[in-house]
């Protein structure tokens, strides 16, 4: 056997070295959004590069990336756990072979397919078909060319996904955090090479897309450059898996092997809610195409890029460090060591996302014209995007929590709970989206997003503390109280402060948002402070 459990220490380590990845990425991240719109702007040929750049995120995660990420750590933990070293590794082995052969194969598939991929995203847009349908097919044809390019990032994604979950169980998790900024820095080099031979998009946005769809060299400058960023970051995870202990990893196909049939077992309950997260989505795209106008696609991509950074940076670094542990307690059957650190691990989570979720529900607006109202997008237009991010902010806490219990679920294996759990969310969604569309456009569908995620969360914490008998040790969420009582100080705080002043350009904007940030975290900052001496105090009384 040969498996340990992070210690405090090395559990801080741990959360502080992929806090600061996770932060890094995501701030490129940013700016790679950043550069992107003020390139490509809000715009149709924005649109096509955007649906053909998120579909391949899609597939890898039918193909493969959601059985991995759920499957692939508890089992590899508990071989490691339960047998000896040479025997693990020779499961790890047939494990890892399998994958990169489906995900080889996928690759090829879906490079074959990409016109039909495309035509199916578009299927809702009667806007275009009936207005306009020249542009319509110029951007399926954009659309679809970069997808070709942009399709091998199945396979280098899937690649990142195993070697990542091999640094996990050898519990180093810093450096899958840190390689995308690698990612980031590439795509906005190829962004800003594009806006040097390529037409800008705002001063005809038809003409621009008709451009670059005619134009073979510039759709590969784009395509090749995006994708190759996704291949540098790969190659840099090499030095990290070298140091890893990974030396008894070998091609090893055996489709007969416990760990394969294990995985199997267990990811078809996974593979069940992987789908239907990518119908859900699918749904929510093609209704973003359907609403017409000005990028609405993009304007969805932008906010859902944005309202997913604290999450990333707080969440996702507290969850990766919990899950080995938590696959651990449950393994050795130690109900009480998994309870505390499921408990601990969400009350940290929570008492970042929930102050998040208010500040950027309030300031999705001004903030989004004061980010993206540059280059090839004027402020005015920005309006649709900062709709949707505050609509979806509503529901940060929500997804937040729902994740956070699907990782727990997996943990423990528990894959068809998770699986009906992703029912009712998805269900919700698509319903929810349906009716909303119509009255309400693309806020509508970011609503749906933030309703289902709100009550498939509830559901969840519901069924846990009903497995478990508790979420977490005597009084571990007491603290959030302090933080729902600051959070409310500061949302007054921000709202008052940012509509002393409508502007949505110049220094005026700047001032407004600027302002509204700092009297707002002080106010924050002062109401958590003076709680935590009145609780301190009232401990020293008692």
């Amino acid at each position: 056997m040969s498996t340990t459990t992070a210690t405090p220490g090395g559990f801080g380590r741990a959360v502080s070295s992929m806090a600061a990845g996770t932060s890094l990425s995501r701030v490129t991240g940013v700016l790679r959004v950043l550069v992107l719109v003020y390139v490509l702007g809000i715009s149709p040929l924005a649109d096509s590069y955007n649906l053909a750049n998120t579909i391949p995120n899609m597939l890898y995660d039918v193909v493969l990336g959601g059985v991995l990420g759920a499957t692939f750590i508890p089992v590899f933990i508990e071989r490691l756990t339960a047998t000896s070293e040479r025997e693990a590794w020779k499961s790890i082995s047939a494990v890892c072979t399998l994958a990169v052969l489906v995900l080889a194969g996928a690759t090829v598939v879906f490079f074959i397919a990409a016109p039909w991929l495309i035509d199916a995203f578009t299927v809702f847009d009667h806007v275009h078909l009936s207005s306009d349908p020249t542009s319509l097919a110029q951007q399926r044809h954009v659309a679809t060319t970069l997808l070709r390019w942009f399709v091998p990032q199945i396979f280098f994604y899937g690649l990142l996904s195993i070697g990542g979950a091999l640094l996990n169980v050898r519990r180093k998790f810093g450096a899958p955090m840190w390689v995308p900024i690698a990612n980031n820095l590439v795509c906005i080099g190829v962004l800003l090479v594009f806006a040097a031979v390529a037409p800008p998009a705002s001063l005809n946005p038809v003409t621009s897309l008709a451009s670059v769809s005619s134009s073979p060299g510039q759709l590969a400058l784009l395509g090749a450059g995006t994708t190759a960023g996704v291949l540098v970051q790969l190659l840099l995870l090499i030095p990290s898996l070298a140091t890893a202990r990974l030396g008894r990893l070998r091609w090893r196909f055996d489709l007969h092997d416990v760990a394969v049939r294990s995985i199997v077992r267990l990811g078809s309950w996974t593979f069940g809610f992987v789908v239907l997260n990518q119908i859900a989505l699918f749904v929510m795209i093609a209704l973003a195409f359907s609403v017409g106008g000005s990028g609405p696609v993009s304007s969805y991509t932008y906010a859902y890029a944005f309202v997913q950074m604290p999450y990333a940076i707080v969440a996702v670094s507290v969850m990766s460090a919990v899950a080995p542990d938590l696959a651990t307690h449950h393994t050795k059957a130690d109900v009480n060591a998994f309870i505390t650190r499921f408990g601990t691990g969400l009350r940290s989570v929570l008492a970042m996302i929930i102050p998040a979720s208010v500040a950027m529900f309030l300031l999705a607006r001004p903030a989004i014209a004061l980010l993206l109202g540059h280059g090839n997008t004027h402020p005015h237009q920005t309006a649709q995007t900062g709709t949707a991010l505050a609509e979806l902010s509503l529901g940060l806490v929500g997804f937040t929590v729902f994740q956070y219990v699907i990782r727990a679920l997996q943990s423990m294996r528990q894959t068809r709970t998770a699986f009906w759990l992703y029912v009712l969310e998805n269900g919700t969604n698509i319903a929810v989206a349906v009716l909303l569309v119509g009255p309400l456009g693309l806020a509508g569908v970011a609503l749906s997003v933030s309703v289902a995620y709100s009550v498939a969360g509830v559901a969840g914490l519901w069924l846990l503390d009903h497995r478990l008998g508790r979420l977490g040790p005597p009084r571990c969420f007491a603290p959030l109280l302090r933080v729902c009582i600051a959070t409310a100080v500061m949302g007054v705080v921000v709202a008052v402060v940012v509509n002393l002043s409508a502007a949505l350009s110049g220094p005026a904007l700047v001032a407004r948002v600027l302002g509204a940030v700092v009297a707002g975290g002080a106010a924050y900052l002062a109401t958590i402070s003076l709680l935590g001496r009145r609780d301190a105090a009232a401990g020293l009384r008692r």
